[in-house]
C-alpha cells in the first residue's frame, strides 16, 4: 500500500496522486480476493452495521478542534477574513458576509460532500474497516488504535512530495501531522470500536477534510507559519484532540478490561486462600 502511494506521488501525475488516496480501499479489495475467509472478513469491515445516532453526533463534533485552531489564529492575527477593500477590488465585489456565505455554500456543496465521502471511505475501509478490527483481536483495543495510527501516518508521508501542506517548513509540518494523528486516532478508533460500524469513522474523516478546506478558504489572509497554530495539525488543534483523547483513553482503560467470570473469580479466591 505504501509502495503504491509512493510511486503515485513520485509520478507527479495529478490524476494518479488523487487516485492514490483510494489505495487503502484497493488494497482491501485485493486482500479479500486473495485471502480465504472472505465472509468473515466482510463481516469485520463494519459496513453492514450503521451504528447509533450518538456516534454520528460525535462525528459532527470532529470539526471543533479545527475550528478552535482557526479561531485562535484569528485572535492572534495570523489568519484573517479578507478585508472589505480587498473584496471590493474583485470582479464579484463581495462584502465580507457575502464572501463568507459564498465560500461556505461551495465548501459544503453536494458535489463536495459526495467526493469527500468517497475519498474518506477509500481510506477508512482500510484503517478502521480492515486493519483496526484485526489488530484488536490480536492485541486489544488500545494497541490496535496506536498501531493503526502509525500506519495511517506513514501512508500520508508520500503526499508531502506534492505539497500536502505548502505553508511553512515541510519537516515541521510532517512532525506536527505525525503528532496529531495519534490523539485523533484515539477518538476515531474509540468511535469505531464502540459503534461496531465503519460509517461514523468515515463521516469523521469527511467532516475533518471538508472543515479544514472550508476554514482555509474562509480565512483567506494568512501569515507564513499559520499552519503551525491552526489547520489540520496546528498545535491548537493538536491540544484540543489531546484533551479529548485523554478522556477517551481513560474510558478505554476501563471498558477494555476483560470481564471476570465466576470460574475465574473462584480461581482467584482459591489462590488467595
Amino acid at each position: 500500500m505504501l509502495l503504491l502511494t509512493l510511486l503515485a506521488n513520485l509520478s507527479k501525475n495529478t490524476t494518479l496522486v488523487g487516485i492514490s488516496q483510494l489505495v487503502p480501499m484497493i488494497t482491501v479489495i485485493l486482500l479479500l480476493i486473495a485471502l480465504p475467509g472472505r465472509k468473515e472478513a466482510l463481516k469485520l469491515l463494519g459496513i453492514a452495521k450503521i451504528g447509533g445516532l450518538k456516534w454520528y453526533a460525535a462525528a459532527l463534533l470532529s470539526i471543533v478542534p479545527i475550528a478552535v485552531g482557526f479561531l485562535a489564529a484569528w485572535a492572534l492575527g495570523i489568519a484573517n477574513l479578507p478585508s472589505a477593500d480587498f473584496l471590493a477590488k474583485g470582479t464579484a465585489h463581495f462584502t465580507v458576509p457575502q464572501y463568507a456565505w459564498y465560500v461556505t455554500l461551495n465548501s459544503w456543496a453536494p458535489i463536495m460532500l459526495i467526493m469527500m465521502f468517497i475519498f474518506s471511505f477509500g481510506e477508512e475501509i482500510g484503517w478502521r474497516g480492515y486493519l483496526q478490527p484485526r489488530l484488536t483481536k490480536a492485541f486489544g483495543i488500545k494497541k490496535s488504535i496506536l498501531i493503526t495510527a502509525a500506519v495511517w501516518t506513514c501512508f500520508h508521508y508520500p503526499f508531502y512530495l506534492n505539497g500536502y501542506n505548502e505553508d511553512g517548513n515541510v519537516w515541521i509540518n510532517m512532525l506536527l501531522f505525525s503528532v496529531m494523528i495519534f490523539p485523533l486516532s484515539v477518538f476515531m478508533g474509540w468511535v469505531r470500536w464502540r459503534s461496531q460500524s465503519v460509517w461514523p469513522a468515515v463521516i469523521i474523516h469527511m467532516i475533518i477534510n471538508l472543515g479544514r478546506s472550508w476554514l482555509e478558504q474562509l480565512f483567506f489572509e494568512k501569515s507564513t507559519g499559520w499552519s503551525y497554530i491552526a489547520g489540520e495539525s496546528g498545535i491548537v488543534t493538536i491540544a484540543v484532540w489531546a484533551i479529548a483523547a485523554l478522556f477517551i483513553w481513560k474510558k478505554l482503560l476501563v471498558k477494555a478490561k476483560p470481564v471476570e467470570t465466576k470460574s475465574s473469580a473462584s480461581a482467584s479466591m482459591s489462590r488467595l486462600h
